[in-house]
């Protein structure tokens, strides 16, 4: 028992040194380092991060027969027509009720900003994390996912087991039909049409 709750310890602090790392980039050395690359870097912590809380925080409640979708999930999504571009969110669709309201989203450990955006709009951004806005902030003009299994651009969600889904089922008894079983790729393509991936592993759940 004592070497688990040191395995989560030591994961917290990698966490937070890699956090810190992504934010003192961003702030001190954006113009040395390429946005695609500080976008990657940024969105790999931030699956990680969702899968870290995915593993604390136990979703399954055998009173609740939806309960599954509940799951922590990254989500990208198109910002509104009128302002255009991609962003994405992390959260847990507490209600049920596929409408994802800010108070179900994940905070920033360090800023306490949420990971969350409605449709890219800038109304009280003071409490919202600007990374988010994937066109705006780092020019990325196109997302790919080799493992997309919904009708929008896609979405990653995580079990407390370690379990990766490509999409949240509408019954408990379909979600093996959406759990990763090959390797996931995000291709990440900016307005210069350079691309990074970013390549998530079903079985060990590394992300990299």
């Amino acid at each position: 028992m004592k070497r688990f709750y040191s395995s989560f310890t030591i994961l917290e602090i990698i966490f937070v040194l890699l956090l810190v790392g992504i934010i003192n980039s961003q702030v001190t050395l954006k113009n040395n380092i390429p946005k695609l690359k500080l976008i990657k870097q940024q969105l790999i912590l931030h699956l990680k991060y969702t899968k870290y809380i995915a593993m604390l925080d136990n979703k399954y409640d055998h009173k609740d027969s939806l309960w599954f979708r509940k799951l922590w999930t990254l989500k990208f999504l198109h910002c509104k027509s009128s302002i255009g571009g991609l962003y994405y969110i992390i959260y847990s669709d507490k209600n049920k009720n596929g409408y994802i309201s800010k108070d179900e989203t994940l905070k920033d450990p360090l800023t306490g900003n949420y990971i969350y955006s409605y449709e890219c709009s800038k109304d009280s951004l003071y409490d919202k994390s600007k990374f988010v806005l994937l066109t705006q902030e780092y020019d990325i003009k196109d997302i790919h996912i080799s493992c997309n299994s919904t009708d929008t651009i896609g979405q990653i969600s995580f079990g407390n087991n370690g379990d990766i889904f490509t999409r949240l089922a509408t019954e408990e008894s379909k979600m093996d039909k959406y759990r990763l079983k090959n390797n996931c790729y995000i291709v990440l393509k900016d307005k210069k049409n350079h691309q990074e991936t970013i390549t998530i592993v079903p079985n060990t759940g590394e992300i990299y």
